[in-house]
């Protein structure tokens, strides 16, 4: 929730925030984990947005993010 709210603030001018999950984890915690941040408005997603057209699907990390 502090990140939430860190990002709202003027001083830093975030328009995204992206959670990485590690993949590796034990798979409950992950599941248990990305239902909690889903209650607060974060998606899976990829990082295409920042890869100029690069697919950018990871084995290690599950990335779960939302617009501020």
């Amino acid at each position: 929730m502090a990140l939430l709210e860190l990002c709202g603030t003027d001083d830093f001018e975030c328009e995204h925030l992206v959670v990485c999950l590690d993949r590796q984890c034990d798979d409950a915690e992950i599941s248990e984990l990305s239902r909690d941040l889903g209650w607060v408005g974060f998606e899976l997603m990829t990082l295409d947005t920042w890869s100029d057209g690069t697919v950018c699907t990871s084995e290690r990390w599950l990335f779960l993010g939302m617009e501020s």
